[in-house]
């Protein structure tokens, strides 16, 4: 497993970051199906493997965007009573509600303002918190895990999906020249902002990956911790639980 960012990048800045999200929010859905080559579809139904069976579930997506990870989880088998979205991006959040309406899942799920670093989610609530392609745009990755312990119940799960490094060197060769000179053109082009799509090739290659994002997972006191690479390494699953025997 990788366990560095790539050489050679300096880390964007990730202040204010919804604001680029609000600019690109209307092409934000078919960009992530096109540049993913639809890969981001099967990633995130992966995710439904993992949740509890033992009881109906309160689940938080952090990050949550447009929403589609928890759609995406509801469009199937899944014993979620309740599911609760955050965003700080406005136009994404709209975008997203339109998308609820339109499935009749307005009952189910609500979406909200929030910060992943400080959620308005009380403490010990969720079953389950997701958040996929988001977390390494986040200010402060520790602060951010923090927070979502605290919002989850003793023994609840934190699954987190998130763009990384393929670990041969063939791939990660073909996967960063993808990333750096063909993926920022093309969503530059369909979504009018070439800022945003330099940006976010940028935030995957500085953002601790593998072994070095578990030991982060570890060091906010979560439990159970492992990566699943998916396609050659080119996203992980991140998967841990808060202890049982935590306040």
């Amino acid at each position: 497993m990788n366990t560095t960012p790539a050489e050679e990048t300096d880390p964007p800045s990730r202040k204010e970051v919804w604001k680029m999200f609000d600019r690109i929010a209307h092409r934000y859905d078919v960009l992530n199906r096109s540049l993913s080559f639809g890969r981001d579809v099967a990633w995130r139904k992966r995710l439904r493997k993992h949740l509890p069976t033992d009881r109906d579930l309160l689940l938080v997506d952090l990050a949550t965007g447009t929403a589609d990870q928890i759609l995406f989880l509801l469009d199937g088998p899944a014993n979620i009573a309740e599911a609760k979205g955050y965003d700080l991006s406005e136009e994404m959040l709209s975008i997203g509600r339109e998308k609820i309406a339109k499935k009749g899942l307005g009952e189910i799920v609500s979406l909200h303002t929030g910060d992943a670093m400080k959620s308005p989610q009380p403490d010990g609530t969720a079953d389950v918190i997701t958040i996929s392609f988001g977390i390494r745009n986040v200010e402060d990755v520790p602060t951010a895990l923090a927070d979502m312990r605290r919002t989850l119940k003793p023994g609840g799960k934190l699954l987190i999906l998130e763009c990384s490094l393929p670990e041969n060197r063939f791939m990660r060769k073909a996967y960063l020249l993808y990333f750096r000179h063909i993926l920022p053109k093309l969503g530059g082009m369909v979504s009018g902002d070439s800022h945003a799509y330099n940006y976010l090739n940028k935030t995957v290659e500085t953002f601790p990956c593998g072994e070095a994002f578990c030991q982060l997972m570890r060091d906010a006191d979560f439990a159970e911790v492992k990566a699943e690479p998916m396609t050659f390494g080119v996203a992980t699953l991140y998967i841990g639980t808060k202890p049982e025997d935590a306040a």
